[in-house]
């Protein structure tokens, strides 16, 4: 067992701004870390909006303070965020995150980030190793 805070993880160089300067993310488990995923506290600033597709990745989404939207850009379906709120995303997934106010929110995915990544033109990170198949209703 083990405990590590904020300060300890900025200390290793585990902060990183990411999705083209819009968000701050301090990634407290990585794929170094052995345990199949990742774990990230991420910041995005009020009016902050990205498209993002993660085609090599599910990631998990709990939104522990603030308010926004995320956006299924195939669907056109809006879907309200915000306290206690999980939301998920996969291959499939191709969407838009809209952070109305300061967001806060803790981040995990699947395969796990490496730590390094950058979002690229398409909102994608690249693919380390495969992704599950996630759930049956999203396959």
């Amino acid at each position: 067992m083990y405990a590590v805070s904020v300060e300890d993880m900025r200390a290793k160089g585990r902060e990183k701004t990411v999705a083209n300067g819009s968000a701050r993310t301090v990634r407290f488990l990585l794929e170094e870390d052995g345990l199949g995923f990742s774990l990230s506290d991420v910041r995005l600033k009020a009016g902050s909006k990205n498209v993002l597709w993660y085609k090599n990745h599910w990631e998990a989404n709990h939104i522990i303070s603030g308010t926004g939207e995320v956006t299924d850009l195939t669907t056109g379906k809006v879907f309200p965020i915000g306290p206690g709120v999980c939301y998920i995303v996969g291959p499939k997934d191709r969407h838009s995150m809209h952070a109305i106010t300061d967001l806060h929110l803790i981040s995990i995915f699947n395969p796990p980030l490496r730590g390094d990544e950058q979002h690229d033109a398409e909102g994608t990170i690249p693919a380390y190793a495969p992704h599950p198949p996630g759930p049956k209703h999203q396959r």
